[in-house]
């Protein structure tokens, strides 16, 4: 017996008018993209029952309860087994001889609307309040050992503006301050907190494993890490002046402490007191200085100055100007930027040439219209000390983008649960495939009609490219100018298909995290910085990057320690690269599509390319000869069709086949089910050597398609994989190619 509910109503059906249920193999992948399993529309009457459920939906001058905008929960079932569960709209009511009356519905399978659900949100909108930390020495050096917010923090070094070269890398002489390291935040985290802001939960083996060492790099095109709200440069500007005309008499340099910070003057970040500014943290601060008195002798000077506690000049004023020209002048000058710490404290300080001279400084007015005082208009590049905003260090990104993103890059597919479309199942393609149970259809299949069988050819294209996008850094820079593409791109061309055309590009918005040496030294770093012959090399708005976790590499760094007032030093530099190991092999991970020549040293390339690991088997079978859709007829019961899986392995005769969609299934008859399969070929190597090792002298070995291994291959499968092929000596040897 066939049942409707709608929201856990009841709706009485039509005994003869059929259901028919279609159910396809949407693209899981396509996370943009929003389709479902669904009924073809069917009637049900207007039952006083019913009635009670649609309101006067038959009745012309009555506003029905139904609200056909909403969408409301329904359920098909089938002797108890449900078979469909998601929404109900309905399309049509119609009235027959103005007495009855029948309502059309469609139910529509819930899937998950992930780009929907998350919408246009950037990813500095995700909360992510609790990895907030304070950037200090201490942290930085936390986060290489993982104690770190648990490891979802690292700190790299990324050169994005000092253009470091072996003169000028960091030495004893010459510390790194804390904010010429730049925070990475763990991938797979900022993924489950977009999922969980937007109402979902998810199973991955994948995400729990595979992806706990990805991490995205946050610059926004900063210098240094960007502070909280609090501690933001607008938020700790201020301007203080004279409450009262002050009169002095020093002749050694005394501050000026009669300075009041209320209207029309002002403290935001209540950093004075008493006339002396405490910096919130350790970064360059402009200060604009106003000054306006008479000294009560011609001949008497006066100098003033910026000053940390007693002794430590920062700036000069004026410099020892005579009391014939210090008369109700008013001197404002702006200093250049200086570094201060957040142990520091500033204030104006004054001395008289000679003693027993005085020198009254007047106006109380605001400063800049004839007032004494002082003020920071500017606060650039904080170094230390400031609570690193995570959010607001995100790069310009949206949320649905970064999950794209990686989708694109691993082959993703998002499943829903049958029974909680909110909860989705998230694996590579090939991973869900492999997952799916083994059922023979061989004695279901209905022989009386035609079995279709077509080759793949029309779902072809003549070119399918993966690639990231272009970094505008100097390398990327350097690949894109020089081989007009982007640093690893993969192309995969048909040039035996004559009916193919047209080119399908899968394109992230993440650029490539490409690692390089600082000149002269053994430092591989990611250097994003612009080829530009100007100065400032600081890249403008800069795309997203991804980069593995690969821990300390040997090499001595030299950093100032919680107090910038002495250097500490580690043996190992924390490095963040495109590959999963610092020193990669063969059996590595690469987060380029296609393999490239590396900008630094690796004992071999690794085969484990993006494409080569989670695209490949899904090309080589589309484009294989052997490749085969069928389209066939099957009975199938109620409850084979609400338990099968698009990931099922069907047997029939004697081959394997996937499920691409159902057509036509109406529960309440014997009715055959029309099937499209698309058949299941069986694993397709890439070349008929395939590489799995290299020794310390970078010689490639291969396995065959018997399963040995050796140590001598073909040119075409030594250099498909990014190797040098040397055929000089008597056998024949495969290499890793050196680095650029």
């Amino acid at each position: 017996m066939l049942r409707l509910t709608l929201a856990d109503n009841d709706i009485e059906l039509y005994q003869n008018e059929p259901v028919n249920l279609s159910y396809q193999f949407s693209d899981l992948q396509e996370i943009n993209a929003s389709r479902s399993n669904f009924s073809q529309t069917f009637r049900v009457p207007l039952t006083g029952k019913n009635q009670d459920y649609f309101g006067a939906v038959n009745e012309l001058g009555i506003i029905p309860t139904w609200n056909p905008k909403t969408k409301v929960k329904a359920e098909l079932s089938y002797n108890t087994i449900p078979i469909m569960r998601g929404f109900a709209q309905v399309k049509n009511v119609y009235i027959q001889k103005g007495k009855y009356a029948d309502v059309e519905l469609v139910v529509f399978g819930e899937t998950a609307d992930l780009s929907r659900d998350v919408g246009d949100g950037m990813l500095t909108d995700v909360n992510l309040s609790a990895f907030n930390h304070s950037l200090t020495a201490t942290n930085i050096a936390l986060s290489w050992a993982g104690g770190l917010s648990s490891a979802n923090i690292r700190y790299g070094i990324v050169d994005k503006w000092r253009n470091w070269t072996s003169e000028t890398i960091w030495s004893t002489t010459n510390l790194l301050e804390h904010g010429d390291f730049t925070p990475y935040f763990r991938a797979s985290k900022l993924f489950e907190t977009i999922l969980t802001e937007a109402g979902y939960t998810y199973d991955s083996t994948f995400f729990g494993s595979n992806l706990d060492g990805l991490y995205l790099l946050l610059n926004r095109g900063n210098r240094s890490p960007i502070p909280v709200d609090a501690d933001q440069p607008a938020a700790n500007v201020f301007q203080i002046g004279l409450s009262a005309n002050v009169t002095k008499s020093s002749n050694s340099f005394e501050s000026i402490t009669n300075f009041v910070e209320t209207a029309p003057f002002f403290d935001a970040g209540g950093n004075v007191a008493s006339g002396a500014f405490v910096p919130p943290y350790r970064a360059y601060y402009t200060f604009v200085v106003y000054v306006k008195g008479v000294i009560s002798h011609l001949n008497e000077g006066i100098t003033m100055r910026l000053a940390s506690g007693a002794s430590t000049f920062l700036a000069t004023i004026i410099d020892n100007v005579q009391g014939g020209e210090f008369n109700s002048e008013t001197y404002a000058i702006t200093t250049a930027p200086i570094l201060l710490d957040s142990t520091d404290s500033v204030t104006l300080q004054y001395a008289l040439t000679n003693s027993g001279h005085t020198v009254e400084f007047t106006g109380t007015n605001a400063l800049g219209a004839g007032g004494t005082g002082f003020a920071v208009t500017e606060i650039t590049d904080p170094l230390s000390g400031q609570t690193v905003d995570i959010a607001g260090n995100m790069p310009e990104m949206k949320k649905i983008d970064f999950i794209s993103g990686l989708q694109k890059m691993f082959n993703l597919v998002f499943i829903p649960d049958r029974n909680n479309s909110k909860h989705l199942y998230i694996e590579p393609l090939g991973d869900y495939l492999a997952s799916g149970d083994k059922i023979d259809w061989t004695n279901k299949i209905d022989l009386s009609k035609d079995i279709q069988v077509e080759p793949t050819t029309d779902l072809q294209a003549r070119t399918y490219e993966w690639t990231h996008s272009n970094g505008k850094d100097l390398v990327n820079d350097l690949v894109q100018k020089n081989a007009s593409r982007t640093y690893g791109r993969y192309r995969v061309n048909d040039p035996e298909n004559d009916f193919a055309s047209g080119t399908k590009k899968i394109q992230t918005a993440f650029a490539p995290h490409v690692v390089s040496y600082i000149p002269g030294t053994d430092y591989a770093i990611h250097r994003m910085l612009a080829d530009t012959v100007n100065e400032d090399k600081t890249i403008k708005d800069p795309l997203p990057r991804l980069a593995f976790w690969n821990g300390g590499e040997s090499g001595v760094v030299n950093y100032y320690n919680d107090a910038n007032t002495a250097g500490l030093s580690t043996t190992l530099y924390p490095m963040l690269s495109q590959f999963s190991a610092s020193y990669p092999s063969v059996e590595d991970e690469d987060l380029s599509y296609g393999v490239e020549r590396p900008f630094h040293r690796v004992q071999a390339n690794p085969v484990n390319t993006l494409y080569y690991k989670y695209w490949m088997p899904w090309v080589n079978e589309l484009y294989s000869s052997d490749a085969r859709i069928v389209t066939a007829y099957f009975r199938l019961t109620a409850s084979e069709i609400a338990t099968f899986k698009f990931s099922d392995k069907i047997f029939i005769k004697d081959t394997y086949f996937r499920i691409l969609s159902l057509s036509n299934y109406d529960p309440t008859t014997e009715n055959i089910v029309q099937v499209r399969l698309v058949k299941i070929l069986g694993a397709i190597r890439d070349c008929t050597y395939i590489p799995v090792s290299a020794d310390k002298n970078g010689q490639i070995s291969f396995s065959t398609p018997t399963g040995s291994t050796v140590t001598s291959s073909s040119r075409e499968c030594c250099e498909r994989y990014g190797y040098v092929f040397d055929d000089s000596g008597a056998t024949s040897r495969c290499f890793q190619n050196l680095p650029q």
